[in-house]
């Protein structure tokens, strides 16, 4: 599963994306990864979480969604 968020604002000079990833490793853990940063630029900061259940990536999932949209991201 991949989410993409974008927050574009040209007048407060805001470019910014959120990606959320979710996958399954070969020891049945769920890995959740996020990446975020600056539309267009090479640089960007990465988190990865690790949850041993699919319901507790999902709750995490659903926390981080939430977040962007309060801050008025875009689903893309």
């Amino acid at each position: 599963m991949r989410s993409t968020w974008t927050k574009i604002d040209p007048a407060h000079n805001c470019f910014r994306f959120y990606a959320i990833s979710l996958a399954s490793d070969l020891f049945n853990a769920y890995v959740l990864s996020c990446e975020w940063g600056r539309i267009g630029s090479k640089k960007f900061k990465r988190k990865v979480e690790v949850f041993s259940s699919f319901e507790e990536a999902m709750t995490q999932v659903k926390r981080i969604e939430a977040l962007r949209v309060k801050h008025r991201y875009q689903a893309e």
